[in-house]
């Protein structure tokens, strides 16, 4: 049985422990509630209104302008499956991110493979729509915000369409219709299975170079694991000498 003295001793002990986890509670509650508002009132990224106010057809975010489109319709199947395949194969499906997968996704600089698309096209159109509002670490914060934003506002049809048209991909072409004509001459419906698969490889490494035929391979691999090729067209592909066209002097 305790002694008196240590018995009191234990009770204060045990009050004071609780007195500062109880404000240590609060430091934090104080703190989410800070950086919840400043994110999503001080630094000044789009608002939801203000995305679902952006053109519902054509260029989400123009950047270039003169550069062609093409509604996500028209492109080859083919493309649209192996993009979602070689970037995150549940892009469509998985739920919104929360905000952990968000932080996840922005701490890095090219995202998660899963979020690849959405923080491509969130670096893009925060750029074109507010190229002031942070810096540094805001920077991270306010992506964080506005690729919340986007996936809440937009369809992932409309996000993987901004994604196709708006990225530089190379030869100072934006989007696959572009970079079509750019790097192999000849229209987007006309590319073959590995020309595809290395107009994908451009999304990551624009300027051709020496691990083109590498990178193509790899993409094919990532085409045929989800199911969108057989063997024999991989292999066929893999084996097709690369098809580029001359680089226009001054545009690599």
């Amino acid at each position: 049985m305790h002694h008196p003295r240590t018995r009191r001793f234990l009770i204060l002990f045990g009050k004071s422990i609780l007195a500062v986890l109880s404000l240590a509670v609060m430091l934090l509650l104080y703190a989410a509630g800070y950086a919840i508002w400043y994110a999503e009132y001080h630094l000044g990224v789009p608002t939801e209104a203000e995305i679902a106010a952006l053109p519902g057809t054509g260029h989400l975010c123009p950047l270039e302008a003169g550069s062609p489109y093409m509604p996500l319709a028209d492109m080859p199947p083919l493309l649209r499956q192996a993009v979602v395949a070689s970037t995150g194969s549940d892009f469509q499906t998985r739920p919104n991110l929360v905000l952990p997968a968000l932080l996840a996704a922005v701490v890095k600089s090219d995202g998660r493979p899963d979020t690849r698309i959405t923080f491509a096209v969130t670096r893009h159109c925060l750029h074109v729509l507010a190229s002031d509002c942070c810096r540094g670490l805001d920077w991270h914060i306010g992506s964080t915000v506005f690729m919340g934003r986007l996936e809440r506002t937009l369809s992932r049809d409309r996000i993987l369409e901004s994604y196709l048209n708006d990225s530089y991909l190379g030869r100072n072409a934006y989007g696959v219709a572009a970079a079509a004509t750019a790097h192999f001459g000849k229209p987007l419906t006309d590319l073959d299975i590995g020309e595809i698969a290395l107009l994908i490889a451009r999304f990551q490494v624009p300027t051709p170079s020496e691990r083109d035929s590498e990178r193509r391979s790899y993409i094919l691999d990532k085409m045929l694991s989800a199911g969108l090729i057989d063997e024999a067209q991989a292999s066929a592909a893999k084996a097709t000498p690369l098809s580029l066209i001359a680089a226009p002097p001054h545009n690599p």
